[in-house]
């Protein structure tokens, strides 16, 4: 048996027998980890406060046959505005599903423990959290390298005009040229701000990621865009967003 120290985010959380639970922990290192933390759930446990959901944590963990569990844990941020704020809670729960899925199908990276960490800071600070798991969400696309072709054409290269039509079936922009148009199944016309702003989420720098300003048409075009383009690459239907538009006026008393 060995130990192991590391920073981790809490990204689920499940019971586990009596007083226990099971962690799924994001790492910059190891990757996504599942790990036991023991009598956790006891209201005199050392390390309740640091195992919450969406915390982030040092954790000191032993390692026995490949399997982790918790011996000590110390929070460094509990993000404690996510879990008052419906808003805020379905957001980050949204792109911590997404972010698990391809954490989990994927090598450790610390590029993504690094945007999870900028985009659950936003999401508890952000006065639009579902926008803002949206564009995250995007931007993690491109780092796993499924990336729109946003810049040209993406059958000739060629330079686009307005309007700009965006083929999703081929994965990026297309330009005007006439046998091209004949040949089109479908496409959708994206604003200039809403391009200008996906190409802000997809090439800008984690701290500036989320410093934009952007229209409400633009953040709405944006958003269709971005579930439109995460559900069709992941093969796979997300549907906690849905929780705000059944529940609009929803709020915790």
């Amino acid at each position: 048996m060995s130990t192991v120290a590391t920073k981790a985010f809490v990204m689920n959380s499940f019971p586990w027998k009596e007083r226990h639970r099971l962690l799924h922990l994001l790492t910059p290192d190891l990757g996504l980890i599942t790990a036991l933390a023991p009598a956790s759930e006891r209201m005199r446990s050392e390390i309740r406060g640091a195992t919450q959901l969406f915390s982030l944590s040092e954790f000191v963990l032993t390692v026995r046959q490949s399997r982790y569990s918790v011996r000590s844990a110390s929070v460094i941020e509990s993000f404690i505005e996510i879990a008052e704020d419906l808003d805020r809670l379905t957001a980050a729960s949204h792109a911590a599903e997404v972010f698990t899925d391809v954490a989990r199908h994927d090598e450790p990276n610390r590029a993504l423990f690094e945007l999870w960490a900028y985009s659950i800071y936003e999401i508890s600070v952000s006065e639009y959290p579902v926008f803002v798991a949206r564009m995250a969400t995007f931007r993690l696309m491109v780092e796993i390298g499924l990336t729109p072709c946003l810049d040209s054409c993406v059958r000739c290269h060629g330079h686009v005009d307005e309007p700009f039509r965006f083929s999703f079936l081929e994965g990026g922009l297309l330009c005007g040229k006439e046998e091209f148009r004949k040949t089109q199944a479908e496409w959708t016309v994206l604003s200039h701000g809403t391009l200008a702003l996906l190409r802000h989420i997809a090439t800008s720098p984690y701290k500036k990621l989320f410093r934009f300003y952007a229209s409400e048409e633009a953040q709405s075009e944006a958003s269709d865009f971005a579930d439109r383009w995460l559900e069709e690459r992941m093969e796979k239907r997300y549907n906690r967003l849905a929780l705000l538009e059944q529940n609009p006026t929803f709020s915790f008393s």
